[in-house]
């Protein structure tokens, strides 16, 4: 059942590579019929919990594009979903070509070779790094750095890094769908406002996660992070190049050009075992089999209701633009994180509560934005329904509930109200100037 769905996932990636290039249906077509293999194959798979979740987020997709007539919302959420799955499978051709290269073990040794306090530092910063061009993809990158061999506790406290990593990155990269769906909700919120104000958060909470588990700044793990600068500063540029020569989004120019990186850092092995090398990646696709579901179903939903919003049929709850500033900026993070506990991803949360925050006029849309990224940061690290926290548990062998349970749900509990309290006095000093 797990090679079915590893092929279905390889099947998707080629369908929405090949659409990509030559704009063929027929590869939409192809990519479609792929995702429904794949949806059948990967339910059966995903835990009793999940399997409930994805049903009822699939149902009431169905359901409410044929109640108010809107079926080609569908069309394009399982598009979506297709481009995300593609976009897993050219991330797990990255992690396997790392994982076979001769760098990565001398970075692994000089990595673990540091002291653990160290090794957290060294791995928020790598992963927020590299995660905010790639989002969760960077966790894939990383992993490469941790020892199979190594003890549960350990795996488990760089998994908890890396994720935060991943969570601090959402606050203010452009390269992630949370911007993207933010700055376009948002009233009149600039994408470089929005960038500007959550980088400020995101320091803030580096800042945090390195005086509650970091260790000494020292140039032992601080040197090897200019690689990775370099490494992503250069992705980033190719991303936004491929999308003003060609017109194709970050997630389409990943899934695109991430298999030609993967095939340069692999290139020994593709010319001496090719075939060891796919199997090699059919096998980590088996592994994540389950995690882009989730997603899809998700996506699928967040389309229907995007349209619905558009179209008014969602209303505005009446009197709510009377709540106090403090309880409107805190309500997205509350309901945004409540929801995704439950299965609802947060798509589909911060589509329905920017307008809703941006139809009140007291309320600077700056801080609206701001308190839907840190909402969608939360989910990041604490939703065992979100794609990072599912992927980094598969990726570093540890159980979701734990990376949801531990020092993240500590960071967080600390980082919230910091963070709300800068998004109160950021509305106080905007609307006062």
């Amino acid at each position: 059942m797990r090679s079915i769905a590893a092929l279905a996932l390889a099947a998707m990636w080629a369908a929405e590579g090949l659409q990509i290039v030559t704009g063929w249906r027929l590869m939409s077509q192809a990519g479609a019929l792929a995702f429904f293999a794949y949806f059948t194959v990967a339910l059966l798979l995903s835990r009793p919990a999940q399997r409930g979740v994805i049903a009822v987020v699939s149902l009431l997709a169905v359901a409410a594009a044929a109640r108010y007539s809107v079926p080609e919302t569908l069309e394009r959420g399982i598009g979506s979903a297709v481009l995300f799955a593609a976009f897993l499978s050219a991330m797990q051709m990255l992690r396997v070509a790392l994982e076979t290269s001769p760098l990565a073990e001398r970075m692994r040794d000089r990595f673990m070779a540091l002291p653990q306090p160290e090794q957290h530092d060294a791995m928020t910063l790598r992963t927020h790094l590299v995660s905010s061009v790639l989002g969760a993809g960077g966790l894939a990158t990383v992993v490469p750095l941790v020892d199979a061999g190594r003890s549960p506790d350990i795996r488990r406290g760089l998994a908890e890094s890396a994720l935060r990593g991943v969570g601090l990155a959402v606050l203010w990269s452009p390269f992630f769908v949370a911007m993207a769906v933010s700055t376009r909700l948002a009233r009149d919120t600039s994408l470089v406002a929005a960038v500007g104000s959550g980088l400020a958060m995101a320091l803030a909470g580096l800042a945090l996660s390195h005086a509650l588990y970091g260790g000494r700044l020292r140039a032992s793990w601080l040197l090897p992070l200019r690689r990775t600068i370099v490494e992503s500063a250069a992705l980033a540029a190719a991303i936004v190049m491929a999308n003003r020569l060609w017109g194709i989004g970050n997630l389409e120019a990943v899934a695109l050009g991430i298999p030609i990186i993967a095939a340069a850092i692999a290139w020994r092995e593709m010319r001496s075992d090719p075939a060891r090398l796919g199997r090699r990646w059919l096998s980590s696709l088996e592994a994540i089999s389950v995690e882009a579901l989730v997603v899809g179903s998700a996506m699928v939903l967040g389309e229907v209701a995007k349209e619905l919003l558009a179209r008014g049929v969602v209303a505005i709850p009446s009197g709510i633009a009377a709540w106090p500033t403090p309880l409107l900026i805190a309500l997205p993070p509350v309901l945004m994180l409540g929801t995704s506990l439950l299965g609802l991803h947060p798509i589909i949360s911060a589509s329905c509560l920017l307008p809703l925050l941006a139809s009140v006029e007291r309320l600077h849309s700056l801080a609206a934005t701001g308190s839907v990224l840190l909402g969608w940061m939360l989910c990041v690290v604490l939703s065992t329904f979100v794609v990072p926290v599912m992927y980094a548990a598969t990726l570093f062998d540890v159980r979701q509930g734990e990376l949801a349970r531990g020092r993240n749900l500590r960071f967080c509990a600390v980082f919230a109200p910091i963070a709300l309290a800068y998004l109160w006095a950021l509305d106080w000093a905007l609307g006062a100037f």
